[in-house]
């Protein structure tokens, strides 16, 4: 149990990797493991693809930015959004089907998301580390064709495994009264908080050299730490494809 919170408190992203193979054994493992994940009335709306292939992978890095570490992985996996396997269920017993409404497009994503976390923290128990790539969803209709995907299935995230080539350094989060509430919602004592961490992210020079959007703000001269970082990505338009997208896979019409 203790090694279990060793691993759970100590998350750190991990993109550089050795050239430590992940076993067949062992991918199965993770996969397996995730498998076991909450999962909405049981619907399992999900799928997971798993690329070694390099030339694959190597396509995947481009489409999501550029992600050098997405080539270097071990294993990648995409996980998937996926209400087609239902849709077919449904249509074979000629029931109804209703795979366009948000809430199910809300179940399918929070599936997908619950089995990735499951899969990284069982690669993390086995040695390796790993990476969230949300920049899978920068060109989803490329990475579709390239990864086959049916409609009523979408990319919700990537992830690079692999062995760690270095240890990483954690990086601390928010205080813990900032995003637990108890009985109600209070945002009373947030700037407290943030000007806290703020500087905690300063002393540790987290974002030394990343500074985010500099030709846009080129007025700015105050504290560049974590709240200024996230304002400015806060502040640009994200993936503005990805409704038109989803709804062209039969998600979200109603």
């Amino acid at each position: 149990m203790k090694e279990t919170l060793k691993i759970l408190l100590s998350h750190v992203s991990v993109r550089q990797f050795t050239d430590k193979k992940i076993s067949k054994d062992d991918e199965m493992l993770i996969v397996s493991t995730a498998q076991r994940s909450s999962t909405s009335s049981n619907r399992q709306a999900y799928s997971i693809i798993g690329i070694r292939n390099k030339q694959k992978k190597e396509k995947l890095a481009k489409l999501s930015g550029g992600q050098q570490h997405v080539v270097d992985s071990s294993l990648f996996l995409v996980f998937c959004a996926d209400l087609y396997r239902l849709e077919q269920i449904n249509k074979k017993k000629k029931y109804e089907t209703h795979s366009g409404y948000t809430e199910l497009f809300i179940i399918a994503t929070v599936d997908a998301a619950l089995v990735a976390e499951r899969a990284l923290i069982t690669a993390q128990t086995l040695g390796m580390g790993g990476v969230m790539v949300g920049g899978i969803r920068n060109n989803p209709e490329e990475v579709g064709q390239l990864l086959k995907l049916p409609n009523l299935v979408y990319p919700v995230m990537g992830m690079s495994l692999g062995y760690p080539l270095k240890e990483s350094k954690l990086k601390p989060r928010l205080d813990i009264n900032a995003i637990y509430h108890r009985e109600e919602y209070s945002d009373v004592e947030y700037p407290k908080y943030i000007s806290e961490y703020d500087k905690t992210i300063q002393e540790l020079g987290h974002l030394k050299g990343r500074e985010q959007l500099v030709e846009k703000y080129p007025k700015f001269d105050g504290l560049y730490s974590w709240s200024e970082h996230t304002a400015r990505r806060h502040a640009e338009i994200v993936r503005p494809h990805m409704k038109s997208y989803l709804q062209s896979k039969g998600f979200m019409k109603d």
